[in-house]
């Protein structure tokens, strides 16, 4: 056994050593030039046989072993005498030779990827090697001009291989000239019929070839893109680079790429859907690019270049293409304005570079672009993008036919859709209108509305006074369902209220510890004006043609009402924007009933009993005046439709439980595509089981009403005329009707002294609801309304003296101007209603929360 033992034992190590010798580094070296000196044998024989793509297929596992040997020897310690045999017989000459000629996908490839080894080598600096550089350039050319489409692994092959010259370029101190040669360009200016791109196109090819890939979709795109970015972000550390970007037509060839694939967007509106898939493929690739762009002014450390693709953005994006198409967007025959102001707005939304979005709002808005221009005419580069821009803007002074923001700005064009028949058009302009008021109120405060500066003797309410408009506000939601619930849902809407004001981009004061002096808003004298707080002008506009459609509320679209709602809960939350004269009364021309301590009582008190005092204030504001007509309406409607207030406890009873159904769904763990499938089919049961609910609900139901219906719920499990339920669930969730999901501490107990904390008087103590006597189908009796159409469509031709004159209309009965009816079914009506309520309720809770954290009310 011993003798066995040793002889077994001793074949083993024998074979380890001869093992280890055939992978050392000599043994490599010897592997790798017998498989190079066969392909080059190889090569030789082939004649004129290269083109065929059988004789490819005989080199292609020659470059594999090739490729294999150096990736094994990459990943092995130093060292690498295959890379220093490679750069010292310069093998990569034969490999582009064979990946330029050969028509074999295979062999291209591996021919690709021979040198992407190469570049991601730490040996040898290929990457500073002028004969290295023109072969990686020719054979990435050789291999795009194979076809007229190479196959899609082919571009990936070469796009991933000039991602890694870029980011080894990236790595550099300094660019180097074996990919940057600006002399070639005197050398060809020297050679007749020679053009100024091809020239440029040979100066820095890197560039140009990446952007023959950076508006591609998927990997290919996104390699492109990052590859071009890195060699933006090596700009400037080298001057000669910086001002050939400049000089060049890079900027050019990237805004009019951008303007491409805007075109191919709205060329496709006219022919397909908005929301159809290709479409959304092409919308996809479109905010793509948007990105890149944005993500080059961020990233380059240029201030030259900066200027240069912004002004390139804005000659031959903004004003060519994207506002024309604004313009001469029609609303007619369901034309293109829905959907491009749904591109605009998408626009608005995925831009965060504040340069950008100053250049493109304010050349809309009509006015002068912020930006500060560089004064400097020391440095080459920055005459070079002067001389640039001023290409630019005489070009654009030649394009007379183009239309002008001067003749009609955004804001016409918001005021003019707000008025129009199609309820698309509307709802695509208050989602436009409501991101800028989100994101870019700084703008929107001072462009959009007309607004004054607040005066001093203006920054304050009166406690009473304050009291006594929250006091008009909550009667309005008790008035509309007097619910058990309202005093919890109200809770609610304040916490959701003070997380949206701190979170909003112009809240820069902090909370004031308790005991501190308090929270003055003392502006410096340098303090600009757009953050300075503004009061909107009466009888705005674009104001008024919000108060129209306040004013059909009822008979509105849902997703109008929405929409509507959120851009006035929008502008009411910005803390530089006033709530006196459009949602409040201004203090200066608000009396109070009485001033002594009876009155101040009186005021403090939420008694109907007081109806003087909540008329005076139900007028003192066009938004006031609106709710409380809407209030005024609904309850002849109370008297009108049997067991009104019983189907309005139904319909929010059924908000609660499809939030209950969805909060439950929503705790489902993550499960496998199957499962997913079952899961949907299950809850579509559920939501079909809740319609029985809403339409036999039984007064045995023992579910709490003391959550709110939220408008968050996805809606789904409610049947409404004429409104997908998918679409209803999507555009609930803005209302925020829930409390918030994680709040960060608890609500702030500062809040000025309120009666809305009462316990409610509800006279129903049950949690059962009566049944109500009508036939199960009731819900889709038609209903038939007045609506303000034609008020609507003569808004924007009124003046101010016409706008006070319609808001005291609305007490009258009948009207100068012809009303026109519509008819809706009374599940549509219900919904609405409920929405007006939370909307009530939202504006109240805004109003305290402002008061509390930015001390408008005077404690005097």
């Amino acid at each position: 056994m011993d003798f066995w033992s040793r002889l077994i034992g001793g074949t083993g190590a024998a074979t380890t050593n001869r093992q280890a010798n055939l992978d050392g580094p000599q043994q490599r070296l010897t592997n790798f030039k017998r498989t190079y000196l066969q392909l080059h044998q190889s090569w030789q024989k082939g004649g004129r046989k290269h083109s065929d793509p059988a004789f490819g297929a005989t080199i292609a596992p020659y470059l594999q072993n090739i490729n294999r040997i150096l990736r094994d020897e990459i990943h092995t310690p130093a060292p690498h005498l295959c890379i220093q045999n490679v750069a010292t017989a310069q093998v990569y000459v034969l490999i582009y030779s064979i990946g330029s000629a050969i028509r074999d996908d295979l062999a291209t490839k591996e021919a690709l990827r021979f040198f992407g080894l190469l570049v991601d080598s730490e040996d040898e600096d290929f990457i500073d090697d002028a004969s290295f550089a023109d072969q990686l350039v020719s054979l990435v050319r050789a291999a795009s001009n194979t076809s007229l489409s190479p196959p899609s692994d082919t571009e990936t092959e070469i796009v991933e291989l000039l991602f890694s010259v870029a980011a080894k370029l990236r790595q550099q101190a300094e660019f180097p000239l074996a990919w940057f040669r600006p002399d070639i360009d005197t050398e060809r200016s020297q050679s007749p019929g020679t053009g100024n791109s091809t020239s440029r196109s040979q100066e820095c090819p890197l560039i140009y070839m990446l952007l023959d890939y950076i508006h591609c979709d998927g990997k290919v795109g996104d390699f492109a893109r990052t590859g071009l970015l890195y060699i933006l972000e090596s700009a400037g550390r080298s001057h000669k680079l910086e001002n050939w970007i400049i000089e060049s037509e890079l900027a050019t060839m990237m805004a009019s790429g951008l303007g491409a694939l805007y075109t191919k967007l709205s060329c496709g509106t006219r022919a397909e859907p908005i929301f159809s898939p290709p479409l959304q493929a092409n919308l996809a690739m479109f905010l793509s690019y948007l990105a890149f762009w944005q993500d080059v002014l961020e990233r380059c450390s240029s201030a030259d270049i900066k200027a240069t693709f912004l002004d390139h953005f804005d000659f031959l994006f903004v004003r060519p293409l994207l506002y024309p198409s604004l313009v001469e967007s029609s609303d007619i025959d369901s034309g293109s304005s829905v959907a491009v102001m749904t591109y605009l707005r998408y626009i608005l939304e995925n831009l965060t570079h504040t340069d950008v979005i100053s250049l493109l709002l304010h050349y809309m808005l009509g006015s002068p672009s912020q930006q500060q221009r560089d004064t400097r005419v020391s440095r080459p580069t920055t005459l070079a993008r002067r001389r640039k821009s001023e290409t630019l803007i005489l070009n654009n002074a030649k394009r007379s036919d183009d239309p002008s923001p001067d003749l009609l700005t955004l804001t016409d064009i918001l005021q003019g859709y707000l008025t129009s028949r199609n309820e698309q058009t509307i709802t695509a302009s208050l989602r436009l209108l409501a991101s800028i008021l989100r994101s870019w109120h700084d703008i929107a405060a001072t462009k959009l509305f007309r607004t004054q500066v607040a005066k001093a003797m203006d920054q304050k309410r009166r406690l009473a006074t304050h009291d006594q408009f929250l006091n008009v506000l909550y009667s309005m939601a008790e008035d509309i369902s007097d619910d058990e619930g309202l005093e919890g849902l109200y809770e609610s809407h304040l916490q959701d209220a003070q997380a949206g004001i701190e979170t909003h981009a112009c809240f820069a004061q902090k909370l004031k510890p308790p005991g501190t002096e308090p929270y003055e808003i003392n502006f410096p004298q340098n303090h600009p004006k757009w953050l300075q707080q503004r009061i909107i002008a009466p009888g705005d506009p674009l104001l008024m043609c919000l108060l129209a459609l306040l004013e059909d509320f009822l008979v509105n679209d849902i997703e109008i009402n929405l929409s509507l709602s959120e851009n006035l809960a929008a502008l009411a939350t910005c803390k530089e924007t006033r709530l006196d004269g459009w949602l409040l009364g201004p203090t200066s021309n608000y009396t109070l009933a009485s001033r002594d301590e009876g009155g101040l009582k009186a005021a403090a008190g939420c008694t109907r009993d007081a109806q003087a005092p909540r008329d005076s204030i139900s007028t003192a504001s066009p938004i006031l005046t609106r709710l409380s007509a809407l209030v005024e309406r609904i309850n002849r409607l109370r008297h009108d439709i049997q067991d009104f207030d019983i189907y309005i406890a139904e319909r929010r009873h059924v908000f609660r439980v499809g939030e209950k159904i969805d909060e439950a769904l929503a705790d489902v763990p993550v499960r496998k595509p199957q499962d997913l499938e079952d899961s949907q089919k299950s809850k579509s049961k559920d939501q079909a089981a809740v319609v029985s609910i809403s339409e036999r609900l039984k007064g045995s139901s023992d579910v709490s009403q003391t959550n709110s219906p939220r408008g968050r719920q996805q809606g789904s499990s409610i049947e409404y005329s004429q409104v997908p339920p998918k679409t209803l669930a999507g555009r609930l969730g803005h209302l925020r009707l829930s409390p918030s999901p994680n709040p960060s501490k608890p609500l702030d107990r500062t809040f000025s002294p309120s009666p809305l904390r009462r316990t409610s008087t509800s006279s129903r103590t049950s949690s059962g609801l009566p049944s109500p006597r009508g036939p199960p189908d009731v819900l889709h009796r038609r209903i038939r309304l007045k609506t303000n159409n034609g008020r609507r469509r003569h808004v924007r031709e009124g003046t101010d003296s016409e706008a006070s004159s319609i808001r005291s209309d609305l007490a009258r009965a009948e009207s100068d101007v012809a009303e026109e009816t519509r008819e809706i079914s009374l599940s549509h009506l219900l919904t609405n209603v409920i929405i007006l309520q939370e909307f009530i309720l939202e504006l109240a809770a805004i109003t305290q929360v402002r008061a509390s954290l930015f001390g408008e009310v005077s404690l005097d």
